[in-house]
């Protein structure tokens, strides 16, 4: 193991058998969610604890252990660590910005089902990902336990819709890491 995954694993799961650690349904089971976890684990910078608690609105936060070893405790520029702790600035919006800035919902005939293309297709199988990054271009729709998307009813009305368009050849699958 890396020496600082080594150092994070015997600090914060000391008890955690290695069978269990490199278990990815462990790993989802047991994500870094909410600001007291994080506290615990690095120093926020006054941008990141702001997020928490002076945004109206936060995109979904889940960091699994591992990834979370990974994580400088100190370096609020450290990449890694900017992929996935939140800050502040996510929550300015600039002039012209759009909530779906691929435009894809105007392209969905059905729910989780992107037709920009004419011989293509994107079918969004989940809205959960083990961890949220903060650059996603589908922020908007990860994470949300009342969005309705990603049923399997609605997975047949994709097929249904696929299966009625001969002109489609391609269908790219998505959703989730």
């Amino acid at each position: 193991l890396i020496p600082a995954v080594k150092s994070f694993r015997k600090k914060y799961f000391a008890g955690v058998p290695a069978k269990l650690w490199n278990d990815w349904q462990w790993q989802t089971s047991h994500r870094i969610r909410s600001l007291a976890q994080l506290e615990t684990m690095i120093a926020l910078s006054e941008d990141e604890r702001a997020a928490f608690t002076q945004a109206h609105t936060v995109l979904p936060l889940g960091i699994t252990p591992y990834y979370m070893s990974l994580i400088s405790v100190d370096d609020p520029n450290q990449p890694l660590r900017r992929s996935v702790i939140p800050t502040i600035h996510e929550t300015v919006s600039s002039l012209g910005e759009a909530h779906d800035p691929l435009g894809e919902e105007a392209m969905s005939p059905v729910p989780g089902l992107v037709h920009r293309y004419p011989d293509r297709v994107l079918l969004l199988l989940s809205d959960f990902c083990s961890t949220y990054c903060r650059y996603c271009t589908r922020s908007r729709l990860v994470g949300k336990s009342r969005r309705t998307d990603f049923r399997p009813e609605y997975w047949e009305k994709a097929l249904d819709y696929i299966e009625s368009r001969p002109e489609v050849r391609d269908v790219l699958l998505s959703g989730g890491d």
